[in-house]
């Protein structure tokens, strides 16, 4: 936005998210109307898992317990330019 105002994004209402790529689980939140789609790194969903003491090879598990955080991440990319988010492992599980 021109305005410098926050351009926060919400979670999709539905939840869907397509898991079936090998490199990034992709979901989508909303910009008022306008549907955004970003992702997560699969490798950073695994590094959570394993800081979490979790199987590294349920992504899905992971992602949902942590989707608020990752949803948060998402927005803050998206308010400083991002078209479509993606949240890395850096940012997932800071060292």
């Amino acid at each position: 936005m021109s305005d410098g105002l926050p351009r926060y994004l919400t979670f999709d209402p539905s939840g869907e998210f397509d898991a079936a790529n090998n490199e990034a689980l992709f979901f989508a939140m909303f910009a008022g109307d306008n549907r955004i789609d970003c992702r997560v790194d699969i490798a950073a969903l695994r590094d959570r898992a394993a800081e979490d003491g979790s199987s590294p090879n349920d992504v899905i598990e992971t992602f949902k317990r942590h989707r608020s955080t990752i949803a948060r991440i998402a927005s803050e990319q998206y308010d400083t330019g991002a078209t479509m988010p993606v949240v890395r492992t850096h940012q997932l599980t800071p060292r």
